[in-house]
């Protein structure tokens, strides 16, 4: 008798059809194919130490080189930026190296790789106000504007918005190496009153006093007073002491002032009792 092990085949001819193989590929053992390499990462505008970093982990060497015209080396890396990326020469059989070219972390990029350092040129702010100065100097990339005094002899109010700018610092035209560091200094006159010819003149050299901005509510800035101790056109001071108004003389704090004391003037005694600037 035979037995058999399982259901009979519903085809018997089917039965007798080879097995379907493996895929060819499979079969064979090909290799199957790599993606195409894209090219390293740009690092342009990165910090040098980014740089070398982000290419060593791309699987690139790195070298960098100054890209203006001072071949300064970079021994700190986080201190320069990269401006120019290119491909550079490796070793037979190494990895694909990578150049930068990088400026300092400060500096602005040149137009191409070895050029100067395109640093901004002092504007000319003289005649403006010192707001209208500031502003311009602001977009320029200066740190601050700071006011001086144009004349010797007389002092910046706290508010010198609308005064005028009669010399400057740098010079205009002048070359300004990382403004964001630097401060400009603006000389600063009154606005109805004339620049001087030159820096470091006094406004009244015949006095020997000391002038505080123009403060017309306070007194005025002008006066036929004295140049010496006496009387002259119903004035009575002494000392050679001139103020051009109250706020001047208690600023100096000499107010309030006795006829007969220096700097004394019937101009800044306004009830005549013989004390000056006294309210």
């Amino acid at each position: 008798m035979l037995l058999f092990a399982g259901p009979p085949p519903a085809d018997p001819a089917a039965d007798a059809a080879p097995r379907a193989t493996a895929s060819a590929g499979a079969a064979t053992g090909s290799p199957t194919a790599r993606p195409t390499p894209t090219g390293p990462p740009t690092f342009v505008g990165r910090s040098l130490e980014e740089a070398k970093s982000g290419a060593q982990a791309a699987g690139y060497d790195s070298v960098s080189h100054d890209a203006s015209d001072q071949d300064a080396a970079q021994w700190d890396a986080d201190g320069w930026k990269v401006c120019f990326q290119t491909p550079a020469e490796g070793r037979p059989g190494g990895r694909p190296v990578l150049d930068f070219g990088v400026v300092r972390i400060d500096a602005l990029c040149p137009a191409k790789d070895g050029d100067k350092v395109p640093w901004p040129k002092m504007p000319t702010v003289t005649g403006m106000t010192f707001d209208a100065a500031s502003q311009v100097l602001a977009r320029t990339g200066f740190r601050a504007s700071e006011p001086r005094s144009a004349y010797t002899d007389v002092d910046l109010p706290e508010d010198v918005a609308a005064w005028k700018v009669c010399f400057q610092d740098p010079r205009p035209a002048e070359q300004v190496q990382t403004p964001q560091y630097q401060t400009a200094y603006l000389s600063l006159t009154a606005p109805a009153t004339a620049c001087p010819p030159n820096p470091n003149t006094a406004l009244r050299p015949d006095t020997g006093g000391t002038t505080a901005g123009n403060d017309e509510a306070d007194g005025p800035a002008h006066d036929a007073g004295t140049t010496g101790g006496g009387t002259t056109g119903g004035t009575t001071g002494g000392g050679g002491v001139y103020y051009a108004n109250c706020a001047a003389a208690r600023a100096a704090h000499a107010a309030p002032i006795r006829s007969g004391d220096p700097g004394y003037r019937a101009a800044l005694d306004r009830d005549g009792d013989g004390v000056a600037c006294d309210r």
